[in-house]
């Protein structure tokens, strides 16, 4: 009898320093991660102070404005840091830069690499024309009284615009139209001088410096933009005015009329 006490009594003991020793296990745990998480927060707050700040690429602007705009100061934890952030604070105050790339490299220095952005449209407005980049963001929200060389020109109605924003479009349909419109003719290896889509049952690009071209409303637009690619193939030092308003899969009318 006795033999059995002891022998429970010694599998309780067993019991108990397993669970005292899972306890101490989750408390170690619980204690390194707190301790994890302090440091972090001490890290992003105190620690690692940025005390370089090395600035590659660009042109358009200063190393000094773009350490300004990046809002990043010597006291400024270099754990905390963001690509996100810095790139919207750089791009908001300095429109003409494209991109911005950040890389931390510890334990001081910050190494900033930008892209300088490129006129691409001119959107014409009462005033004259506000410019923006390939993706429709404007870059100076003040007009230019002329048409910069070398940039599409765009038409549109009631659009809106805000530095460093994209282009706000009247609504989706005349959005999707843009698009098309500022695309397409690329892909067929077509080169796009303007785009006027004020009146979208008369949509009207000009193309190759030599051709001003009424696609009529939206429907078959792509299927005209591909017409219009074969057409102008055979007409090399020919200039006019092509009419594609009545083009359809069923009956591709497609009228020119040259310029002396």
């Amino acid at each position: 009898m006795k033999k059995q006490l002891t022998e429970i009594e010694a599998k309780r003991a067993m019991r108990r320093k397993k669970i005292v020793k899972r306890r101490l296990i989750i408390i170690s745990a619980v204690l390194l991660l707190l301790c994890a998480a302090v440091f972090a927060v001490l890290a992003r707050i105190k620690l690692f102070p940025v005390k370089s700040i090395d600035v590659r690429g660009g042109e358009l602007y200063t190393a000094e404005q773009i350490i300004e705009a990046s809002g990043i100061g010597d006291k400024t934890p270099i754990l905390s840091v963001s690509q996100k952030k810095t790139e919207q604070s750089i791009i908001k105050k300095l429109p003409y830069i494209e991109s911005v790339k950040i890389k931390r490299k510890f334990p001081d220095t910050v190494i900033i690499t930008v892209t300088d952005a490129k006129e691409y449209f001119a959107f014409r407005t009462g005033g004259g024309y506000i410019l923006t980049n390939k993706n429709t963001r404007v870059l100076d929200e003040n007009p230019v009284t002329e048409l910069p060389a070398g940039l599409i020109e765009v038409a549109a109605d009631g659009v809106e615009f805000q530095i460093a924003e994209n282009v706000g479009f009247k609504d989706d349909n005349q959005k999707e139209l843009f698009e098309t419109l500022s695309s397409y003719p690329a892909e067929k290896n077509i080169k796009l001088n303007s785009i006027d889509i004020t009146d979208t049952v008369h949509l009207k690009i000009r193309v190759e410096d030599r051709f001003d071209v009424n696609l009529g409303s939206r429907e078959n637009l792509e299927k005209k933009i591909d017409h219009l690619a074969g057409m102008i193939t055979g007409m090399d030092g020919k200039k006019g005015k092509i009419n594609l308003e009545l083009w359809s899969e069923n009956d591709k009318k497609a009228f020119f009329t040259g310029e002396n």
